[in-house]
């Protein structure tokens, strides 16, 4: 991680940096010419456009935090606008392992009905609703944002840890290697900011346990076909070895400042096929 000064034991983000060294178009990077002798399987397709679904889902994503008081403080936009940038480019760089094994974009493929559970209602109201709701919660809503950004970084990178392994494709996992390289400052970023936002204020703990108890995850999955997320959830988090990722995710959860056991379960839960 970056720094740029002491925060109690901890320093800080460094979110200029950040931005000076953004990383843009990957593509000469993917050693897409290796498909031609080694095509990815159904499966491996299958989670790289839903992947793809998900990160090129970001200026959505985007739209509903701008809305709220998070588009009030500097420092978290600052970011965000970068972090947009990145995830632009790994959905491309996704794409661009699709088309080498024969498959359409992932925004190029239709998708069936999402899944509609009361529990996620929250998270398909659009940018009008989310803006007057945010009105009443003011800056703890910011703790939020940063929160469900972090879990939502550690659940896809267990599924790209996941993909890597599965694929059994020297190319993808380069390509994996990459994207996690990338996304690896996010997650600084994201537990840079629910560290410090959750410390000490008993309204941020409250706002966030709540949207962590009724969030679909990963961010984006509500959108999705119901099949896909059934995959999406069998694919990572089935079997013993996804259990176990589920376990640990609930883990780093539980460990953050003002959640707990339940919170984590909670989220881990939701994780499971």
């Amino acid at each position: 991680m970056t720094t740029t000064g002491d925060v109690g034991q901890r320093t800080r983000f460094d979110v200029r940096e950040f931005a000076r060294t953004a990383r843009g178009n990957h593509r000469a990077e993917l050693q897409l010419a290796e498909y031609t002798d080694a095509p990815l399987s159904a499966e491996s397709l299958h989670a790289v456009r839903y992947l793809g679904r998900l990160e090129s889902a970001t200026m959505e994503h985007l739209r509903n935090l701008l809305v709220t008081a998070t588009h009030k403080d500097a420092r978290v936009t600052a970011f965000l606008v970068t972090w947009a940038f990145e995830k632009f480019w790994i959905a491309d760089a996704l794409d661009a392992v699709l088309q080498a094994n024969g498959s359409p974009k992932a925004q190029d493929v239709v998708e069936g009905k999402p899944r509609k559970t009361r529990s996620e209602h929250s998270d398909r109201r659009g940018p009008i609703r989310r803006a007057v709701s945010a009105i009443r919660l003011g800056v703890p809503i910011i703790a939020v944002h940063v929160t469900t950004g972090l879990v939502d970084e550690w659940i896809t990178r267990a599924a790209y840890v996941r993909l890597a392994a599965a694929s059994k494709s020297a190319a993808l996992a380069s390509t994996v290697s990459m994207i996690l390289d990338v996304k690896q400052r996010h997650a600084d970023f994201f537990e840079d900011e629910a560290l410090a936002r959750l410390t000490g204020s008993r309204r941020a703990v409250k706002l966030t346990r709540n949207a962590l108890l009724k969030a679909a995850w990963p961010i984006g999955a509500v959108d999705r076909s119901a099949e896909d997320r059934t995959f999406f959830e069998s694919y990572v988090f089935g079997g013993d070895a996804g259990i176990a990722s589920a376990a640990a995710i609930e883990l780093q959860v539980a460990a953050l400042p003002g959640l707990d056991t339940t919170i984590g379960a909670a989220v881990a839960q939701k994780l499971l096929p």
